[in-house]
């Protein structure tokens, strides 16, 4: 503020004095006091509303943001910035989250606050992208064999963004009864992307019979032979499966 002046009968061009600040620069109503006094020791006083008014928001630095696209995950590492005819350049704040795992599309809310009760808003969109499916770490299932009972072990697969996963059936994984059977396994890597692998468990009969009566008398000749064989029993025991 620059002092005012005044005149005297006496004296001219007088200058105000006071003792209040003369420099303002937070918004707000303020009041100075100014003294006028001539050579001989008179006074007069006079006051002066003074006024600092910042209704001027932040501009932002750019007048759109950057679409930013990461696979499987980003962090938004760059803060976007405003000007302000007050403040000057400010970072702009955020109350969303600036890291995201999961893939989607995000809209963050960047916020330019001058202090002045002046704020300007700002959307930016953060795209997490996950277009690839599970790749099983064998190809081709190898058929599980076995005699009267067959339990399979899950497979694996390799994820670009969720690295190792096991793979989850309907299906059952033991057989107790012989035949043929497929299981269809399922790889999903939570983004929506899943992969799917059959595999063929074959379950043989149980090997060997057990007798009721423990033992018997047989006869198998020619003995040396030549591939064909006769076996001749004592007696027909019963027998039953294992």
């Amino acid at each position: 503020v620059t002092p005012p002046t005044a005149t005297d009968n006496c004296d001219s061009n007088l200058v105000a004095t006071t003792s209040d600040p003369m420099s303002y620069s937070t918004d707000g109503t303020y009041i100075i006091t100014w003294t006028y006094t001539d050579a001989a020791g008179n006074s007069s006083v006079q006051t002066q509303e003074v006024i600092v008014d910042d209704v001027t928001a932040p501009v932002p630095t750019l007048a759109s943001l950057p679409i930013i696209s990461q696979p499987c995950s980003l962090t938004v590492d760059v803060v976007p910035t405003a000007t302000d005819d007050c403040a000057g350049t400010m970072n702009g704040t955020t109350l969303d989250a600036i890291t995201y795992n999961t893939a989607g599309v995000y809209t963050i809310t960047w916020i330019y606050d001058d202090g002045n009760g002046n704020i300007t808003t700002q959307d930016q969109t953060v795209i997490v992208t996950d277009n690839n499916p599970p790749v099983p770490d064998n190809a081709i299932l190898a058929t599980a064999t076995g005699n009267c009972v067959v339990t399979v072990t899950p497979p694996t697969a390799t994820d670009n963004c969720a690295g190792a996963l096991t793979a989850t059936t309907i299906n059952p994984t033991t057989y107790n009864v012989v035949g043929t059977f497929f299981i269809v396994w399922t790889f999903d890597d939570g983004n929506g992307n899943t992969w799917t692998q059959n595999q063929v468990v074959i379950v043989d009969p149980c090997l060997g019979v057990e007798g009721e009566s423990g033992q018997w008398n047989a006869l198998v000749y020619p003995n040396p032979g030549s591939g064909m064989f006769t076996l001749s029993l004592s007696e027909m025991p019963t027998e039953k499966s294992q």
